[in-house]
């Protein structure tokens, strides 16, 4: 998944450190945070990447661990139990190092979705979780779950949806050698659009999007933190502690995955907080993901309803031609932030295939 974070985005002050406020709230309404991880490694890699440490690692989970979170499966999540300290480790791709994290996060009592990309698993390639380690996982009480098929972009290519709900499932089935499951599912890139979200729907129950904030115990959409190669502790702190806080007050009137240049929210009273800024995971024109953007002029108000010009605050803050782009819109507190309306993904432009290289010039015989 192509999504960055750099050490700018984290700092101690300023718009990069944005993170989520830690509250209090009544247990059963608290948000539940949805973690997730990618590769492994021993030293810290390049920045920016999906990449993180073995050692940072093991530092996450052991403040889980002080701090009494326990990890649940999102259908294991009933109506009027307490939150507060619910947590969902997610890990994407099925790299062949996620099998020494597995390790690490059960000496901890952990466990997690592993979401594999059927395609690639099991086929002999190195980089790829084989048979044996998924099969390994599924008896360790972790979850194996689809990651699309062969991991393309589900709203450019059709047939990585057709594929993904019709082989999947089975694939996994057979390299976890358990039966097919219909609970979660990842979509690669955090790509969905609101056919893609409608389809998927129809097989799985739990859809895991990139999309910023707390999960609030039913919806079928999922959104998770990004922790990458050079992400600041602190904003993995405040995030995780921050659910008990989560309720906003804005309500989406659109569709998450929608195309539109303008989305509008439910506003009671018709207000919006002069601050309003925009959180996301999408990469800025600096390349900086997790950072806030001032966002009030890019909004209108008719009666109750904000109209939010997401294509406007694009133009100011992205890099010409971006597509598509996962936020929330938050306001400051401090260096954390405190959400106004749930996470979202929104598409200003049609979602298309990239476009292939120039074949090489063809050549008598």
């Amino acid at each position: 998944m192509a999504i960055a974070i750099t050490a700018a985005a984290c700092a101690p002050t300023g718009r990069g450190a944005a993170s989520p406020s830690p509250g209090t709230a009544r247990g059963s309404a608290a948000g539940i945070p949805v973690l997730t991880w990618h590769g492994f490694a021993e030293r810290t890699p390049a920045r920016g990447n999906l990449t993180s440490t073995y050692a940072r690692f093991e530092e996450m989970l052991a403040f889980l661990k002080r701090h009494h979170f326990r990890s649940v499966f999102p259908d294991e999540v009933k109506p009027g139990m307490d939150r507060r300290r619910m947590v969902v480790l997610t890990f994407d791709d099925g790299t062949a190092e996620q099998l020494r994290a597995a390790e690490i996060m059960e000496r901890y009592g952990f466990r997690g979705v592993f979401f594999v990309i059927p395609e690639r698993a099991g086929r002999g390639d190195g980089r790829y979780l084989d048979t044996a380690g998924i099969a390994r996982l599924a008896r360790a009480g972790h979850r194996i779950a689809p990651h699309g098929w062969a991991h393309r972009s589900m709203a450019t290519f059709p047939d990585e949806v057709q594929a993904s709900l019709q082989r999947s499932a089975a694939a996994i089935a057979q390299q976890a050698a358990q039966p097919p499951a219909d609970a979660d599912f990842a979509f690669p890139f955090g790509h969905y659009d609101t056919g893609v979200a409608r389809a998927l729907a129809g097989s799985y129950r739990y859809l895991h999007t990139v999309d910023p904030g707390y999960w609030d115990g039913s919806s079928p959409l999922l959104p998770r933190m990004l922790l990458m190669s050079d992400v600041d502790l602190r904003l993995f702190e405040d995030y995780v502690l921050g659910g008990a806080a989560y309720h906003p007050p804005w309500r989406l009137l659109g569709q998450p995955g929608a195309l539109a240049d303008s989305v509008p929210f439910l506003a009671p009273g018709g207000r919006v907080p002069r601050d309003v800024q925009v959180f996301a995971v999408t990469a800025d024109a600096q390349n900086r993901s997790y950072v806030t953007h001032p966002a009030r002029a890019d909004i209108r108000v008719r009666g109750d309803t904000a109209w939010f010009d997401v294509a406007a605050y694009m133009r100011r803050n992205y890099p010409p031609g971006r597509a598509v782009i996962s936020y929330a819109l938050v306001i400051p507190d401090g260096r954390r932030v405190r959400y106004l309306a749930p996470g979202m993904l929104t598409w200003v432009h049609e979602p298309t295939p990239p476009t292939p290289p120039p074949s090489a010039p063809q050549t008598g015989r």
